[in-house]
């Protein structure tokens, strides 16, 4: 498949319809949605559990639609071939560098959360853990005056599951997704900010 805005729904098949779908049984086994069903019926008898059970598995769903630049970028600016860069006396501002990568493995781990409202009233979270292990190949990195300005070829694979709690609502391993042509980043991404929304690792192969 190629390409250029691809987001973690995609490696998941989600986008075309091939991805395994939300598992609802698992999704039950969970505490924190036995919960909610429980605490639904308290609050109306007219909520009907399986309609709302249908909303949260389209909500899970969309929870995956995360860009792969936010997924990358932690991991990469931890690569000390890249940060280099991010250096103004070694490479100055009108510099630009072309970073050809090898082969590496990036791990990463977002916690997003679903929350239901009934009437104004808001029930505990639902908390998740979106996990996932990339092998990235012949990935062409543009850098000017410390930032990625461009992301050209290369190739993604691996595979990721999402846990509410201990439970695997959706998992799998992912297909091989081409980087066609390239990915322009407009005015870019600074190499040297920090992201906290997700921890990341780099292996290299």
């Amino acid at each position: 498949m190629s390409k250029t805005e691809l987001n973690m729904k995609d490696l998941f098949g989600m986008e075309r319809g091939q991805g395994e779908v939300v598992q609802g049984d698992k999704f039950e086994k969970a505490k924190s949605a036995a919960e909610l069903k429980e605490n639904l019926a308290k609050k109306s008898k007219l909520i009907r559990w399986d309609a709302v059970k249908d909303v949260l598995a389209e909500k899970t769903v969309e929870m995956l639609d995360i860009p792969m630049v936010k997924v990358l970028f932690p991991a990469w600016k931890k690569y000390r071939e890249i940060m280099e860069f991010a250096d103004p006396e070694k490479h100055p501002p009108a510099e630009t560098s072309l970073v050809y990568l090898a082969e590496h493995t990036v791990k990463t781990e977002h916690h997003p959360y679903l929350q239901v409202s009934y009437r104004g009233f808001q029930f505990p979270k639902l908390e998740f853990t979106l996990s996932a292990e990339l092998t990235l190949q012949g990935i062409v990195l543009r850098i000017q005056d410390g930032k990625i300005k461009e992301i050209s070829e290369g190739t993604i694979k691996g595979k990721g599951s999402l846990l509410l709690e201990k439970e695997s609502v959706i998992e799998g391993p992912f297909g091989s997704y081409d980087l066609p042509g390239s990915i322009d980043l407009g005015d870019g991404i600074l190499l040297r900010d920090s992201d906290a929304e997700h921890a990341s690792t780099v292996t290299a192969r």
